[in-house]
């Protein structure tokens, strides 16, 4: 059921620290930045850091800030609805129920360490376009 891992996202409080520390001491390539918003790598497994403005500008502390601080990873899956009913039924927590999104259907899953996993199924084309840090989102 599971297709591939797209994208291991990182949640931190100082992006510029975050991106000097994988550009310029692990030598990754970065591919697009913002000013909240980081990608390495052109295709295969990206590593994106995605910055909370909230920490940057001191108006909230990274424990009650959103995004949740640590790490998502991404994956595309065939049948999102099939693997959510059998997650569910083993007791799986879901941080976000299966749901309609403009690039297709998305939920988001805890690990036993409250880590987050998005499970994306892709409408056709979009499939290599997707963008993941626009499919984080909860509410």
């Amino acid at each position: 059921m599971f297709r591939r891992l797209d994208a291991v996202i990182l949640f931190t409080s100082d992006i510029k620290r975050a991106v000097e520390f994988y550009r310029d001491d692990l030598g990754l390539p970065l591919q697009n930045a913002t000013k909240d918003t980081a990608e390495f790598f052109a295709s295969g497994t990206r590593i994106v850091i995605k910055g909370n403005s909230k920490v940057e500008q001191g108006t909230t502390n990274a424990a009650t800030a959103t995004p949740r601080p640590g790490i998502l990873l991404g994956f595309t899956i065939q049948s999102i609805d099939e693997l959510c009913e059998l997650l569910k039924k083993k007791g799986v927590r879901f941080l976000k129920e299966p749901r309609d999104e403009a690039f297709g259907r998305h939920a988001i899953i805890l690990d036993p360490d409250d880590h987050m996993i998005s499970l994306a199924q892709i409408k056709g084309a979009v499939q290599e376009e997707f963008d993941l840090l626009g499919a984080i989102g909860t509410e």
